[in-house]
């Protein structure tokens, strides 16, 4: 499953590497991509050829294309797992077979990241893991303009190299001098991005088709109410796949008129499933934070401790408070940096009582770790979601100094306030 692309909330950081910049964007690997390469490599080396047999529902449309005999099955093939050649040679095609797909998944989300870049939406990153592919979008597109275009362009561009590996499949299958493997392997890249293509345009959210589906129903209701009901259509189809699924298989349905059980095709739906729920929740978070300001939400008390404070007493005063993370100041009130519960867990007995705050607060980064009072509140989850920390500090727009701070759970509470 690829195409989907999702914003900020999803911290994918964690788990996965940076291995290179494309346009600017970091593309990075899911540690699940570990586990989706070798399947992709062994589908390649050991697919065997279906039949499209005439009891296939899409048999009539394929046989009036392809078939020099119209009663006779049509054999597709689903790698070379039937072709006898040298092992050496069968899994060095496969790995590359391998690579040219998942750069075709890269290029996926990259048409989508290179048009949400053209309106004016920041990219942070897309990650390859073991289900496709994630653009991390800063936020979420609420043109329905802007976001049909972006959705789109994913599938279009999975068709475009469909039609290109198709193409060249139709050119080089009359050639002795190109061997049998490479063209089956050709076919196969072509035949993937077409179903690639196809099953991110289904009307499911969060997948390309669902938020053009979106995007249509925001025309005519409210972005809010368009989400749900986009996600609504989404959760019945995760539901209904994942039925298929275990009914029967209905790619292999659709090709070959087969019931087949497929435990993938339940993954896949699951998958489907929280996406969509999680996709509603941020949607609904970044709702109900518009127009909120962060000296609506901030807070004024308890937010700030001396950097000569010893770290034994600090510990002390976050039991007190319930307060797990804090401004550090220096004697003229000037903010040094945060110390939170997490940096002293990391401190030995010993250290506790020996070191003082100002030896374990990190550095202050100015831009990214503090934020003005008149700034937009949805502004200062976002930087938080970038940075992966937990506070910023809020500082006056006028003289800069430093009036208190805001944390992931003063946002939360101010959103459970706003539902009550």
């Amino acid at each position: 499953m690829d195409g989907i692309y999702i914003n900020i909330q999803r911290e994918t950081m964690r788990t996965s590497i940076q291995v290179g910049k494309l346009i600017g964007i970091p593309i990075r690997l899911h540690f699940s991509f570990l586990f989706i390469l070798p399947l992709i490599v062994m589908l390649f080396a050991h697919g065997i050829t279906l039949s499209i047999e005439p009891k296939s529902p899409i048999f009539p449309l394929i046989a009036s294309l392809f078939a020099k005999d119209p009663t006779k099955p049509i054999p597709l093939p689903m790698g070379l797992g039937d072709v006898e050649m040298a092992a050496f040679l069968r899994y060095s095609l496969s790995l590359i077979a391998s690579f040219i797909f998942f750069l075709s998944l890269l290029l996926h989300e990259l048409s989508h990241s290179y048009v949400a870049m053209k309106f004016g939406t920041r990219i942070h990153s897309i990650t390859l893991h073991l289900f496709g592919g994630l653009a991390m979008m800063e936020d979420i597109p609420k043109s329905p303009e802007k976001e049909w275009r972006i959705a789109i362009a994913g599938p279009l561009m999975s068709f475009f190299l469909g039609g290109v590996f198709l193409l060249t499949f139709l050119g080089i299958r009359s050639l002795s001098f190109v061997i049998y493997p490479v063209k089956i392997l050709v076919f196969m890249l072509g035949f993937w991005n077409v179903v690639l293509g196809t099953f991110n345009l289904l009307p499911a959210f969060p997948m390309d088709g669902g938020r053009v589906l979106r995007a249509f129903l925001a025309k005519r209701m409210p972005f809010l109410k368009a989400t749900r009901r986009a996600v609504l259509a989404g959760k019945i189809f995760a539901v209904a796949l994942a039925i298929s699924g275990i009914v029967a298989d209905p790619f292999m349905f659709i090709l070959t008129g087969e019931r087949v059980v497929n435990p993938w095709i339940v993954g896949i739906a699951i998958l489907l499933y929280i996406l969509a729920t999680e996709e509603e929740a941020a949607t609904i978070t970044f709702a109900s934070l518009g127009g909120i300001k962060v000296r609506n939400v901030m807070r004024t008390e308890r937010t700030s401790v001396q950097e000569d404070m010893p770290v034994i007493e600090l510990a002390n005063k976050m039991l007190d408070d319930k307060t797990a993370e804090y401004a550090v100041l220096n004697e003229s009130g000037e903010l040094k940096g945060f110390v939170t519960f997490d940096d002293i867990k990391k401190l030995s007995d010993e250290q506790r009582y020996i070191l003082k705050v100002s030896d374990i607060v990190p550095s202050l980064n100015r831009v990214s770790d503090v934020i003005l009072e008149e700034e937009e509140a949805i502004e200062a989850l976002k930087r938080m979601m970038q940075t992966r920390r937990n506070v910023l500090a809020v500082i006056d727009a006028m003289n800069g100094n430093f009036i208190g701070v805001i944390t992931r759970r003063d946002l939360a509470i101010y959103m459970e306030m706003l539902k009550a």
